[in-house]
């Protein structure tokens, strides 16, 4: 297409536009010549929007009336060859400078509500081009346009509102920040730490600045109230998402503060620091502390954040049908504007943190019933960082001191669920110090309930939890908790379960059935149980011990599971799976001669192949010490 002719046919069109009250056909030529910037190169781009914001700089009836249909045009041309490190300090002339001259233009000369509602409509078309195929250099430049194109929108969107004369104006505010909240969610996992925060900026900003459209009478005070909370909501919803996958390591901070006083943990781990593991953003921690700053200008004390946390929000209301859709109808009371209950549990923990001696307090049940309402989400849902990170350190701030009589006020069923979920944040984490930490906090909690209550959640975590790493940590747990005949220096905060017979059958049916798993699988010893049957072997029986016969049959079964890994064809793995297995086999046989050593058992194991030890087991198994033959497994 020839770029004198497309300016030609602009430049004639336009005086016959308002001539002829026609401004459909000058839209339609817009469309015509600005679609696909493609057929131009970068100097016929920059003559064509040139020429365009002339036109429309002389004929600004022409312009108000056609503006809302260039923003959706324009942004294609904000793809430009220009740097962006650039684009301020050059005089060159460049597409993307003529097409922000014009949005400038738009915003302070268009149909105010008309271009309102097209910017509006242009926000939710915004998507990031990430290629495979392109540098990360480029992939970069790639989320520098789309932060761009949102702040070209996002500047006519604040501008027309200032225009637009209403005695409604939350209607306008419902519509815009209902958009923006819709636009940060859709995109807040697709941006990097470096041009998260620039967005972040101007969406702080929405709120900080607002100011009401204007009105040809005084508005209604319900009017103005009507927008005071909306912008409390907006900003309560902003950090909800902002912090749906981000840590700001509340729960590390505080742990790394109270670590050294928890008599739950052994000397070297209380002196050990708490690593800061995944670098934390500076960007988002100073937008969340703007956001919090701006909830107290907003009037939204702390004891309120507390309360909502509490509640369920209530549901807005339906829009009434008779308003004209084009403008959403706002809610007509205060009360059916609801905060974001899991944005004010964030401002909350950052309050928190930054005001210590602050008076909000929550019982153990509350605590209980805030966890599982943010951890436990919607079906299929895992929770995010964010909330991960303050289930922790609430959990911790107020359960640090806790006394066994307020756990006793909890029932029994309530309380194993909350240490499952704290169980289950233990063994999914992706950090090591939150891993750490929150397995800590359930033994903590296990050292202040009753012995009954922790040896049955302690078993059942060992029977049925689906998480074998928990499994490997919580045979370390069972072993610190239980009275054992002869043991030195036991924490009196955890030796507390009496180690009877009948949970020593129970525990030894548990290294029965973990040998038997690992064994049982085509992997052998590199089944993920196997850090289960070193806790067992490793740790656990070499200090508890158990009846001669147990631990002659743990050792023969031992035995052969060694004795079929190394029969495995080397030749089909790799040199770091036989390197593996090598480790292993070796970590095994180091249980095995502590056992032997630590009963005695060196010497008659020696003199017994491992067909006759099994055998030997078999027929001396039975309880009371009889030679009655047992078949053998």
């Amino acid at each position: 297409m020839n770029l004198d002719d497309a300016i030609q046919a602009l430049n004639s069109a336009a005086q016959e536009a308002v001539d002829s009250d026609d401004y459909i056909t000058y839209s339609t030529l817009l469309d015509i010549y600005l679609t696909n910037p493609d057929r131009y190169n970068e100097a016929q781009r920059v003559k064509l929007l040139q020429a365009l914001e002339n036109i429309l700089q002389q004929n600004e009836t022409l312009l108000s009336y056609v503006a809302w249909d260039l923003p959706v045009l324009l942004l294609a041309y904000l793809s430009s060859a220009d740097p962006f490190d650039t684009v301020a300090a050059s005089k060159v002339p460049t597409p993307r400078k003529a097409a922000l001259r014009i949005f400038n233009l738009i915003a302070e000369k268009g149909n105010a509500k008309e271009v309102f509602l097209k910017a509006i409509e242009a926000l939710s078309t915004l998507t990031i081009d990430f290629s495979l195929e392109e540098t990360p250099e480029q992939n970069l430049d790639n989320e520098k346009l789309f932060v761009l194109k949102f702040y070209a929108l996002f500047e006519v969107i604040i501008s027309v509102t200032r225009r637009i004369t209403t005695q409604y104006p939350s209607r306008f505010l419902t519509a815009s920040s209902t958009a923006l909240l819709s636009f940060f969610s859709a995109h807040v996992d697709d941006l990097s730490d470096q041009s998260l925060p620039v967005l972040l900026r101007r969406l702080y900003l929405f709120a900080r600045d607002y100011t009401p459209p204007p009105s040809k009478s005084p508005v209604e005070p319900e009017e103005d109230a009507l927008q005071r909370r909306m912008l409390q909501s907006y900003v309560t919803h902003m950090v909800e998402i902002m912090m749906r996958s981000k840590s700001v390591a509340w729960s590390r901070r505080y742990f790394a503060e109270i670590k050294s006083d928890l008599e739950v943990l052994p000397v070297k781990e209380r002196n050990r620091p708490v690593s800061f593991d995944g670098a934390l953003s500076p960007g988002i921690i100073e937008m969340l502390e703007r956001f919090l700053q701006l909830t107290a200008s907003f009037d939204i004390p702390a004891e309120q954040f507390a309360e909502t946390i509490l509640e369920e929000p209530p549901e807005l209301e339906p829009e009434d049908e008779e308003v004209d859709p084009s403008f959403p109808a706002p809610p007509t009371m205060i009360t059916s504007i609801p905060l974001s209950a899991e944005g004010c549990f964030f401002l909350l923990a950052e309050h928190l943190i930054s005001e210590p001696d602050c008076s909000v307090s929550f019982t153990f049940s509350e605590i209980i019933a805030i966890t599982k309402r943010f951890v436990i989400g919607d079906e299929g849902e895992n929770p995010g960082a964010g909330v991960c990170d303050a289930v922790g350190f609430y959990a911790w701030k107020y359960l640090k001191d806790i006394t066994s009589d307020e756990i006793e006020e909890i029932s029994a069923e309530e309380f194993n669920g909350y240490l499952q979920v704290l169980t289950s944040l233990s063994a999914t984490s992706s950090s090591p110090t939150v891993r750490f930490m929150y397995h800590t906090l359930v033994v903590h909690l296990l050292s202040r309930t009753s012995p009954v209550r922790a040896y049955e959640y302690i078993y059942d975590t060992l029977l049925y939890c689906p998480f074998d790493n928990v499994k490997g940590a919580f045979v370390i747990v069972l072993k610190d908790f239980l009275k054992l005949p002869g043991r030195k220096n036991a924490s009196t905060i955890c030796a507390k379960i009496d180690y009877d017979e009948a949970k020593q059958r129970q525990v030894e049916e548990l290294v029965r059935q973990c040998i038997s798993d690992v064994a049982s699988s085509s992997d052998l010893i590199l089944d993920e149980r196997y850090s289960t049957l070193v806790a067992w072997i490793n740790n656990f029986l070499i200090v508890a011990g158990g009846e001669r016969t147990f631990i002659l049959e743990t050792i023969a079964d031992l035995h052969q599971l060694l004795e079929r890994d190394q029969a495995l064809d080397s030749q089909e793995m790799d040199d770091d799976e036989r390197a593996e297995r090598k480790i292993r086999q070796q970590i095994i046989l180091s249980g095995i001669e502590l056992l032997e050593n630590s009963h005695g058992l060196e010497t008659q194991m020696s003199e017994l192949s491992i067909d006759e030890s099994r055998s030997l087991v078999t027929i001396i198994s039975a309880s009371d010490g009889s030679t009655t033959p047992v078949a053998a497994t």
